[in-house]
């Protein structure tokens, strides 16, 4: 063993610590959010409630669209209640008709009335997104943080009845 190898045996051909096995490597490189740092639940309802307040002190009665996610099956009825009961507190514009995905929790990417409010976002045609709570988004902290960029760069915003710290 040279000098070198001695004082750096990482540099060395032989494996000295934890070797991540070829299924871990893909599955690494397929999903990029593995490699972001995780932001708590607080750090995501901070971050949503700056860009709400940002929003409605700009448009004291915006405009806007509630959504929720169900299971194939499922009532949305009690998760829209939420969602309207939170846009009538705040005495806000409720645009068109609910967007109800049952789909269950899949990928967000992949649901076509989310994919319609972001696009009512977008176009200007609303200025917010109201839901019961974050599960009618991911459970998942990186993909809700997706959403809520997704949100963002539409200009929009995005108010839940439920904080994202809430069991």
């Amino acid at each position: 063993m040279t000098t070198t190898e001695a004082a750096h045996p990482h540099t060395t051909g032989e494996a000295t610590g934890y070797q991540p096995t070829q299924v871990e490597s893909v599955l690494a490189r397929l999903s990029p959010h593995s490699a972001r740092p995780q932001r708590s639940n607080a750090e995501l309802q901070a971050l949503r409630m700056a860009r709400l307040a940002s929003a409605t002190s700009r448009t004291p009665r915006p405009r806007v669209g509630i959504y929720a996610l169900v299971n194939a099956g499922q009532d949305p009825a009690p998760r829209l209640a939420m969602a309207r009961a939170l846009v009538t507190q705040h005495d806000w514009l409720l645009d068109d008709a609910a967007a109800v995905d049952s789909t269950g929790m899949t990928d967000p990417a992949t649901r076509p009335q989310l994919a319609r409010l972001l696009a009512a976002l977008a176009r200007g045609d609303i200025e917010g997104m109201v839901a019961a709570s974050k599960a009618d988004f991911t459970h998942l902290n990186d993909y809700y943080e997706d959403v809520l960029h997704q949100v963002h760069a539409c200009g929009g915003f995005l108010a839940l009845a439920t904080p994202e710290t809430s069991i």
